[in-house]
């Protein structure tokens, strides 16, 4: 009798068991979730930052080119006014009633929904503004930096981290140059502002800097003279010069070559003073 009794209990157990294990898997797993994140989850803690800048098209001031300067983004959301929009990282629009200001609004996004908005007034004007093309030195091919010469030999770097997401262009050899020509106003003072970092402080110089009439040979050099080192190699920093045209120049050639210490370039601009 004492057999038949345990072999009673261990039946009961097992259809207990069974009956358990039925009504667990058939309970909404969301029951048994916690609110608490995945073990290897990370909580977005950067965020987009926009930016832009803009330049004139030299060919026609009411064409406008826009380039994204926005950080941590992956879409790109523009409105230039009156129902005109894009979604192009850097597009370029025509404001056809010509000269005026005009509010330009930008929306970065990163791919969590995250956003970051500004709204610049955009000047239009309806005289020349200097401007070198491939200012990031991002381009493919690189010939906007080739003088005539083909495409520019520079080889691209991004170490140490150019300034805003610019391109860095290496020149690290005596085949390397980085030579463009651009369209300027005669007798007019313009600054030229770059940023630079060489690989060594202690060379005699990062680069030789020639700024010149592209078309004039008996207008004198604007500017012929060595670039300083920097006196640190892990960063970028600024260094600006100013020149004055001559009286009939209308293009200006401004050439950067080795000169022993190799050395990189980013982010260069132009503007009347």
């Amino acid at each position: 009798m004492k057999n038949k009794v345990n072999i009673f209990s261990k039946m009961i157990l097992l259809l207990l068991g069974i009956v358990s294990a039925g009504f667990i898997g058939s309970c909404d797993s969301d029951l048994f979730r916690d609110d608490l994140p995945d073990a290897n989850s990370k909580i977005d803690t950067v965020f987009p930052d926009a930016n832009f800048d803009y330049t004139a098209d030299q060919e026609d001031f009411r064409i406008i080119n826009f380039t994204d300067l926005s950080s941590e983004a992956s879409t790109y959301a523009w409105d230039f006014g009156g129902g005109a929009t894009s979604t192009e990282q850097d597009p370029t629009y025509m404001f056809e009633a010509g000269e005026g200001t005009y509010p330009v609004t930008f929306v970065a996004s990163d791919g969590n929904n995250e956003t970051s908005s500004i709204t610049i007034d955009v000047e239009v004007v309806n005289e020349l503004v200097s401007a070198f093309e491939c200012a990031d030195f991002n381009c493919d091919p690189r010939t906007p930096w080739g003088g005539g010469r083909g495409t520019s030999t520079y080889s691209g770097s991004s170490s140490p981290t150019p300034p805003e997401g610019n391109g860095g262009a290496k020149i690290g050899s005596s085949s390397q140059f980085l030579d463009q020509t651009i369209l300027v106003v005669a007798d007019t003072e313009y600054e030229i502002t770059f940023w630079y970092v060489s690989s060594s402080t202690a060379g005699a110089s990062a680069g030789r800097l020639l700024i010149e009439d592209a078309d004039n040979s008996d207008e004198p050099t604007f500017l012929d003279q060595d670039i300083p080192v920097t006196d640190q190699t892990g960063a970028y920093v600024s260094i600006s010069y100013r020149i004055k045209t001559g009286a009939a120049t209308e293009n200006m050639r401004f050439n950067i070559e080795y000169a022993g210490t190799e050395a990189r370039f980013s982010k260069i601009s132009i503007d009347r003073i």
